[in-house]
């Protein structure tokens, strides 16, 4: 046979048998051209195979897969073209037939197979019964309950078709506020026609003492059942909602692959799903899942969630997501309750970067079981990335399901057999894919998929470690987390292998044609590198402003700041666990981000005031103080995100509201004697952000507690969570330090640095929560803070954390000789808009003719007015309240 002629720069193709039907798993060596070493890849659970790119030239294919005669194939790679390549059976076994299905190990587990496609099963007349699931309660009134027919003897599901009502009552108060700011009421009442109920086997039960007779299958339950099917298996890469990108974005469940690992483990932690088309609101979704939680996707352990899934409607929303009614009642219910299935412990990822910028990666993944009987694990990876192969520690192959791109096609892996508690042991997975990498122009690249490039089993809710290597075209750079190991060229590819040597929640890397500066800090010991880009992005270049821009001296001063930042954390907060630091500049212009040791900074943080001046036309005082703000409070995040974690949604303020307040300190602590105006402007800017109001008259202060943290974001409210959960999480813990201040030692900030030395110490191996760093906070409070007369914080962290009201003050002062030339301050202190028990500390200043000086705190409860006299050593040019904008007020 004669050489088939392809022009690309890479060989793709499909493989298949006889019948044409596709072949998972193939083995495709490929040797020739200029290749010293063959590369080997395996065909997909489509039957697809795609190298990386390679040079043109002759190249032999040998394509080989148990069952089937081994192939072999010449490619001259010159022209356009793709492979479609036929293996024949092997001649020993012609006389069995061996369909190709059998050989795929993708979306092919017989079990898994059958919760695909499974029908429907008996159906009984389903009148006058009520069944109580937690906290809400289904009253069925009349019409048929259709249970799914059973697989491996579990029925994993019922439908039912008629009339019936839908209650739910939230346990705490905090829940029921919330859903009345979302629905108007503090309790939800639904009517419904039509219910889809996926379970676990146990759940059947409670459905038995509700069954009238039997009944034919009605035409409704199954059109009812395939219309809920084809809804659960779409996926949409732009959501248009919240609840979109939560339930059909790139870590969507796949509920047969959920409710595998219940059939697998009869003892799986308890999982009811209940779909409901409601008479106003047509897809509710209430959902119960033990251990896991019921939204894994935010992070959280709570249990017990209700969605009113509505992308384009106003009432759009997750409006209740809580624990267990049980763990209110026993006083158990915690953000630290241990959601994990498997515990990871290292990560061992290879990957190869094409010229186009695809993926091949090959990861190897140890981990240990958390919870007997398991089977199935779980990843979040990026739906584009697809899965070849998956295999145990022996080399032999698993069952793995990832469907389409464009369906419910999270990965998922299934362990031949549950292992034994306490047995680490690991799965290696193959993968190629797109849409990580994006060419921005002249060498540098947008990284998307930050969290999901690789086989993530845990997202942040853990730490690992790992071990990465990659193999880029010469040209460009990686910079990695971890410690840089090796670093070699091997024939035209760039290699280099990094270790953490801590366990770090994530890894990320940065990827481009990058120049490396350097800057030592001898105080702190950390080792900082800057990586630089010489050219702008495409969507920059034609832009007069930036022309200028020197990006070597601009990156010194991103470092310089760095090291500044970095000295001054260490002193407020304790010494970082990453002793090396790489800040690399990204061609996105107004998004910054950090990972454990490795910090992305916007373009945009290198350009200097006359460039924005020009960018704009004008000074835009909101650009400035982005730029301002953003390499501190990246470079913060190594403590807020990275030492210090999360534990769930509701605590991640203590990340994003640390880092925002660590920027406000930067621009007081660390750019010179003349620091007033800007962090004034800075604590000014973020008091805007939480209380203007948007086109719907909505502040994002009034959308919710801090504590509600993601949550907030709703169709009326879609900036809530960032002009909340920064801006008021960094206020809480300015306000903290307020309080703390004492004007009587030399080093006024002495009893908040000992708070958040204490924080980070104690949650450098568990992640934080409120309550945790409350307790903290209560370790360190001063006499004058125990307003609530318990030696508790509870009164400040119900009004700022777990509450939404913000105080005006009014503030009237005389000035009048006393004695031995001195002068008395006589003030008038008025505090308004809030209840009864609203309780603060207000800060009280004096300038002397040197800016103001901190004279005290006076405390003031509900809408009232309080008068307080001082006596000063001099004449005052002005007394003020609040003047650095200490706390925060309307």
């Amino acid at each position: 046979m004669g050489p088939t002629w392809l022009s690309a720069q890479a060989i793709s193709g499909t493989v298949q048998d006889p019948s044409g039907a596709v072949i998972a798993g193939a083995r495709i060596e490929i040797t020739g051209g200029d290749l010293t070493v063959p590369i080997v890849l395996s065909s997909d659970g489509l039957g697809r195979f795609a190298s990386p790119d390679l040079k043109p030239g002759t190249y032999s294919l040998r394509v080989t897969r148990e069952g089937f005669e081994p192939l072999v194939k010449t490619v001259d790679l010159l022209g356009a073209g793709q492979l479609q390549l036929t293996l024949s059976i092997a001649r020993q076994q012609e006389a069995i037939s061996v369909p190709a299905k059998s050989l795929a190990f993708a979306n092919s587990d017989p079990v898994y197979r059958k919760l695909r496609e499974v029908g429907l099963g008996e159906t009984f007349r389903f009148d006058n019964f009520a069944l109580t699931w937690d906290t809400a309660t289904f009253q069925f009134q009349k019409g048929t309950l259709t249970f799914l027919s059973t697989v491996d003897g579990v029925v994993t599901g019922a439908v039912f078709v008629g009339e019936g009502h839908f209650n739910l009552k939230p346990v705490i108060p905090l829940d029921a506020r919330e859903l009345s700011r979302r629905t108007g009421a503090a309790e939800v009442n639904e009517d419904f026609s039509e219910v889809v109920f996926r379970f676990t086997g146990e759940a059947r039960l409670k459905f038995l003492p509700g069954l009238g007779n039997r009944s034919e299958t009605a035409y409704e339950a199954a059109a009812v059942f395939n219309q809920w099917r084809e809804r659960m298996r779409q996926r949409h890469e732009q959501a248009l909602g919240f609840t979109q990108y939560l339930l059909q974005g790139e870590t969507m469940d796949n509920v047969d692959a959920d409710l595998l690992a219940a059939v697998y483990n009869r003892a799986h932690p308890e999982f009811f799903n209940a779909y409901l088309r409601g008479k106003r609101h047509k897809d509710l979704r209430f959902f119960v899942r033990n251990r896991v939680g019921a939204l894994p996707q935010l992070d959280s352990p709570e249990e017990v969630a209700l969605i009113n899934f509505d992308p384009e409607a106003m009432d759009d929303g997750v409006w209740y997501l809580s624990h267990l009614k049980s763990e209110y009642l026993n006083r158990t219910a915690s953000s630290l309750e241990d959601r994990r299935l498997f515990a990871t412990h290292r990560y061992k990822i290879e990957t190869v970067i094409a010229k186009n910028g695809h993926l091949f990666s090959s990861a190897s993944i140890s981990f240990e079981p958390l919870v007997a009987g398991e089977r199935v694990l779980k990843f979040g990876l990026l739906p584009n990335l697809r899965v070849t192969k998956v295999t145990d520690e022996q080399g032999r192959d698993l069952y793995f399901i990832q469907e389409s791109r464009k369906e419910d096609g999270s990965f998922y892996a299934i362990l031949p057999q549950a292992p034994p508690l306490g047995k680490v042991q690991s799965i290696n997975v193959e993968y190629a894919g797109d849409k990580v990498l994006e060419e921005a122009g002249d060498g540098s690249f947008y990284v998307s998929a930050r969290t999901s490039w690789y086989p993530n089993l845990n997202g942040f809710g853990e730490k690992a470690f790992y071990d990465l290597t990659f193999r880029v075209p010469r040209k460009y750079k990686v910079i990695s987390v971890g410690r840089l190991q090796t670093e070699s060229i091997e024939q035209d590819l760039a290699v280099s292998r990094w270790i953490t040597p801590v366990p770090v929640a994530v890894a990320g890397f940065n990827y481009g044609a990058y120049e490396k500066l350097e800057l030592p800090d001898e105080i702190t010991g950390y080792k900082i590198s800057g990586y630089y880009l010489s050219e702008l992005p495409n969507n920059l270049r034609r832009n007069r402003a930036l022309q200028s821009m020197a990006p070597r001296s601009m990156t010194k001063y991103a470092l310089e700041q760095t090291r500044a930042q970095l000295q001054l954390c260490s002193f407020y907060f304790g010494k970082s666990p990453y002793e090396e630091i790489y800040v690399t500049e990204q061609p996105n212009f107004n998004f910054g981000q950090s990972w454990p040791n490795l910090i992305y900074l916007p373009i945009s943080a290198y350009t200097d005031s006359t460039q924005r001046w020009m960018l704009f036309g004008h000074i835009d005082s909101k650009f400035t103080g982005f730029v301002q703000e953003v390499t501190p409070h990246e470079v913060s995040h190594q403590w807020w995100g990275h030492a210090v974690g999360w534990a769930s949604y509701h605590d991640q303020w203590l990340s994003e509201g640390f880092a925002e307040f660590s920027a406000g300190l930067f621009l007081q602590q660390g750019v010179g004697a003349n620091w007033q105006k800007d962090y004034i402007e800075f604590w000014e800017r973020l008091r805007r952000r939480i209380l203007e109001k948007n086109r719907f008259a909505v502040a994002p202060n009034d959308a919710g507690p801090l504590w509600m943290g993601l949550r907030l974001i709703s169709p009326r409210t879609g900036d809530a969570y960032q002009n909340v959960t920064y801006p008021k999480g960094a206020y809480v813990l300015q306000m903290l330090r307020s309080m703390m201040r004492s004007t009587e030692d030399h080093d006024q900030d002495k009893a908040f640095i000992a708070m958040m030395h204490e924080f980070v110490e104690a949650h450098r191996e568990r992640a934080a929560t409120t309550e945790s760093f409350k307790a903290i906070a209560e370790k360190h409070m001063t006499k004058l803070m125990d307003l609530g007369g318990n030696h508790r914080l509870d009164w400040f962290f119900n009004e700022w954390v777990y509450g939404m009201q913000v105080p005006r003050y009014h503030f009237e002062y005389q000035l009048t000789p006393a004695d031995g030339g001195k002068v008395k301050l006589h003030m008038t202190i008025t505090q308004s808009e809030v209840d009864e028990h609203f309780a603060m500390l207000v800060p009280v200043f004096a300038d002397f003719g040197k800016g103001m000086i901190r004279l005290g705190q006076a405390g003031i409860i509900g809408n009232s007015t309080r008068s307080f006299d001082i006596t000063l050593p001099s004449q005052p040019k002005k007394a003020a309240l609040n003047a650095y904008k200490d706390i925060l007020e309307r």
